[in-house]
């Protein structure tokens, strides 16, 4: 949130338990942007921050992959 952002967004998620997080930003075209997590977090709520000032304005998506999660989310950068 928010989303649409402009040019800063927080991704928010929680875990049950520790887990290995993997976040990633990628364009329409599949490429990589950003790698925002990849490491081990506590259980709990987290938030993690990206800041899109060096992105062309359109559709992002991340991929956040804990665990058993992977879940795929659509972000759009309006500058």
């Amino acid at each position: 949130h928010p989303n649409p952002f402009n040019p800063k967004t927080t991704i928010e998620f929680s875990l049950p338990e520790a887990a290995r997080v993997e976040l990633e930003i990628f364009d329409t075209q599949g490429r990589h942007v950003d790698t925002l997590a990849d490491g081990e977090f506590a259980a709990g709520p987290h938030a993690l921050h990206w800041n899109a000032s060096g992105e062309a304005s359109g559709v992002y998506f991340y991929r956040i992959t804990a665990g058993e999660l992977r879940e795929t989310r659509r972000m759009i950068l309006l500058k």
